[in-house]
């Protein structure tokens, strides 16, 4: 080999290291390769705690022995090895100048920029407990998984009137309202004598739509619609979210069993009658198990956040030139 490469050696023994499996850029893997190891005898002597070998100017530490071997699947001691040889290959592509290919520099910022993101997500895990901040902002997407509170399923029709409707529209579509309500009891009471099947369309829907429609509407839209289950807070307990207006909601949940229906309940929309269709129980976990649930999200959303603030600072060291929108155009993509 062309100049010459001093190896200190000192013995690995250690069989207690943190086995985070980060594969080298640089391996590729069988665990044979021990066989492709340094074979010369090597010089040994005292080294700085941690440190395994020194290659020229290239310290190998203990972590990456450890790494190399969790990766490639070989011991502790092939893995010392390994690592030398490849030491021993970059000193001379560095002397010759294999380094320089502007190829390998986009493969080493690559591997670079990925490590700069481990990092970061290494930080984020250092930086201690999810705190209550941290929790409620995934609780805020979360909370259907985690804490979702007691639901009213229900079927209602609304008389509809404009927000800005005077007070004889508004009592004549009052009286409509009523009028439906009176139309629907019957359903109800059949309600109140059947159970929801899972998965099957609940026929008191139907019935119900077809008791609303026919009252006489008095130049009136009246409009039938089954809910996604509510809550007391008015959100609606469904994955695409959403919300109902609270007098709404309001009502839905004085609702107590299967078959109950409501008075009538003004919102902007108009006036509405509810027929409750079934409660859900409300699925919450402890405390303790949503921060150990979400804990993983949060080391993300630290990481994100830092990398954010890191790209800023470090825009400004960035120049684009002004026709590079010509020059990507002509640049040949291979499918």
């Amino acid at each position: 080999m062309a100049g010459s490469v001093r190896v200190d050696v000192r013995p690995f023994v250690s069989t207690s290291l943190p086995w985070i499996f980060v594969a080298s850029t640089m391996l590729v893997g069988c665990a044979d390769k021990a066989k492709d190891s340094v074979v010369a005898p090597l010089e040994t002597g005292n080294l700085e705690a941690g440190t395994v070998a020194r290659v020229g100017r290239e310290i190998i530490v203990a972590d990456d022995v450890a790494r190399i071997a969790a990766a490639q699947g070989v011991g502790v001691a092939a893995a010392r090895d390994l690592a030398i040889r490849d030491a021993l290959f970059a000193e001379q592509a560095k002397a010759e100048g294999v380094d320089a290919d502007q190829s390998m520099q986009l493969v080493v910022n690559a591997a670079l920029a990925r490590r700069m993101l481990r990092k970061l997500l290494d930080d984020a895990d250092r930086a201690g407990p999810v705190t209550d901040e941290e929790l409620e902002r995934v609780m805020q997407r979360r909370w259907l998984e985690l804490d979702r509170p007691e639901g009213f399923r229900v079927v209602h029709a609304v008389v509809r009137t404009k927000e800005d409707a005077d007070e004889a529209t508004r009592t004549r579509a009052e009286a409509v309202a009523r009028a439906v309500r009176e139309a629907v009891l019957p359903v109800a009471g059949t309600a109140k004598s059947t159970s929801v099947v899972r998965d099957q369309p609940d026929p008191v829907v139907d019935a119900f739509k077809r008791a609303a429609e026919a009252v006489s509407r008095d130049g009136f839209e009246i409009k039938v619609e089954q809910l996604p289950p509510i809550a007391a807070d008015a959100r609606l307990i469904s994955p695409d979210g959403g919300g109902v207006e609270k007098s709404f909601a309001e009502g839905a949940s004085m609702l107590a069993a299967r078959g109950s229906l409501s008075d009538i309940v003004a919102t902007s929309y108009g006036f509405h009658v509810l027929l409750l269709l079934e409660r859900i129980p409300e699925a919450r976990v402890s405390l303790e198990e949503r921060r150990r649930s979400v804990r993983q999200e949060v080391l993300w959303m630290r990481a994100a956040a830092a990398r954010a603030k890191l790209l800023e600072r470090l825009r400004p060291d960035v120049l684009v030139g002004r026709d590079v929108d010509t020059l990507l155009v002509m640049v040949p993509v291979d499918r």
